[in-house]
């Protein structure tokens, strides 16, 4: 399984988190931006049951990589 993930991994040039695509209220609210602490720099509000996670989900944008020829 983690082969398979690496393998996909690395045909993409960048991963950037997208918050436009995040479902409402997944986002940390506006008025943590003031706040001390980890809660100023919070982009996901992450979450844990029997493993970690992010509410509403970790949504991304990916870049696919380009191939080089010589």
């Amino acid at each position: 399984m983690s082969f398979m993930l690496v393998r996909l991994l690395q045909s993409f040039s960048s991963v950037s988190l997208d918050p436009a695509s995040a479902p409402p209220g997944s986002l940390p609210p506006s008025d943590w931006k003031g706040l001390p602490g980890r809660k100023s720099i919070e982009q996901i509000i992450p979450r844990t049951h029997l493993t970690l996670y992010s509410l509403g989900g970790l949504w991304v944008k990916m870049k696919e990589s380009v191939e080089e020829t010589n």
